[in-house]
């Protein structure tokens, strides 16, 4: 059951595959969409009167050695985005601030697309990880996490088996 709901858990699965096998994201997509053509009927542009500004686009591989995850966080520096690992699952979370101009107030926007708010993305690994030497770097605009994965063996222990009195 797992496996069916976290297709890139233990998989590997090609990015252009992953939304059509996983059901979650064909949802998320479909919703978003759904509210997109609502907001468009309505006279604004995008998702302009949303709350946040959505999940962030990832891609997540693995090799010998890692699983490596990258999300696209344009408009945002380090200091905006928050990174954890926890039972299994990688958190992103963040929030893009809004610009303030205070040397024209009197401007009148005709469109304006860009989205503002808190945004979150949890992403279950499927692997065990090292969560020691877990790194993240975040360059142009682009969040890279590499988490290294244990060792086969790590976390097994022997355990003797003694004859019962």
């Amino acid at each position: 059951m797992r496996r069916s709901l976290f297709p890139v858990a233990g998989q590997r699965v090609a990015p252009s595959d992953v939304a059509t096998r996983d059901p979650f994201t064909a949802l998320q997509r479909e919703l978003n969409r759904a509210f997109d053509d609502v907001w468009r009927d309505m006279g604004v542009p995008g998702t302009q009167l949303a709350e946040t500004i959505g999940t962030p686009s990832v891609d997540v591989s693995e090799d010998d050695t890692n699983v490596n995850v990258k999300a696209e966080l344009p408009g945002l520096s380090e200091e905006d985005v928050d990174v954890t690992f926890a039972d299994g699952v990688l958190r992103i979370a963040g929030e893009k601030t809004q610009e303030k101009e205070d040397q024209d107030e009197n401007r009148q926007f005709y469109v304006s697309e860009r989205a503002y708010g808190r945004f979150e993305r949890q992403i279950p690994i499927g692997r065990e990880v090292d969560e020691d030497n877990i790194d993240a770097a975040f360059k142009n605009g682009v969040l890279t996490v590499t988490l290294p994965k244990k060792a086969k063996g790590d976390g097994a222990r022997k355990i003797s088996v003694k004859r019962a009195s």
